[in-house]
């Protein structure tokens, strides 16, 4: 089943994205002033939107703001995988989504659950990368990674 999530890109993965793009096109400048001109090169659109759209995100960064860069990605999940995603999972997402949480066992006091269900479930949607386990001192802190999910049918 194919899906598209809308995804946080952490800060490195941008930046290597912005190293691999600068030594394919030259620079940032140079794609602008090539679209300006209309002379784009073709099959680049789709990259010069991108590389912008990350641009955005580090000079926002830059001047103070928590850096967020998020993209729309395809996602192929197989029958098997897609069965682990469970209304409690999802329940899970919807939930770091909606209310931060200091750690597993806050995110399983806040629902009502058992700590060690919940880390089994946050454990398979880090797996399936709708989800990070950040350490903070003896703590382990879910982090939601996918903030929209959109099955594409047909």
């Amino acid at each position: 089943m194919d899906w598209r999530v809308v995804k946080n890109i952490p800060m490195q993965q941008v930046q290597t994205r912005i190293v691999t793009l600068n030594e394919k096109y030259g620079s940032l400048s140079h794609l602008h002033e090539e679209f300006a001109k209309g002379r784009m090169p073709p099959g680049t659109f789709d990259e010069y939107i991108e590389w912008t759209n990350m641009d955005h995100a580090l000079r926002a960064y830059q001047e103070g703001e928590d850096f967020e860069y998020l993209a729309e990605e395809d996602l192929r999940l197989e029958e098997k995988e897609y069965s682990l995603l469970t209304p409690r999972r999802l329940e899970l997402l919807d939930f770091l989504g909606a209310e931060p949480v200091s750690s597993i066992n806050d995110l399983a006091e806040k629902l009502g659950r058992d700590v060690k269900n919940v880390y089994t479930d946050l454990k398979i949607l880090e797996k399936l990368g709708f989800i990070s386990l950040r350490q903070e001192g003896r703590s382990l802190v879910p982090e939601q990674i996918v903030f929209e999910i959109n099955i594409l049918l047909g």
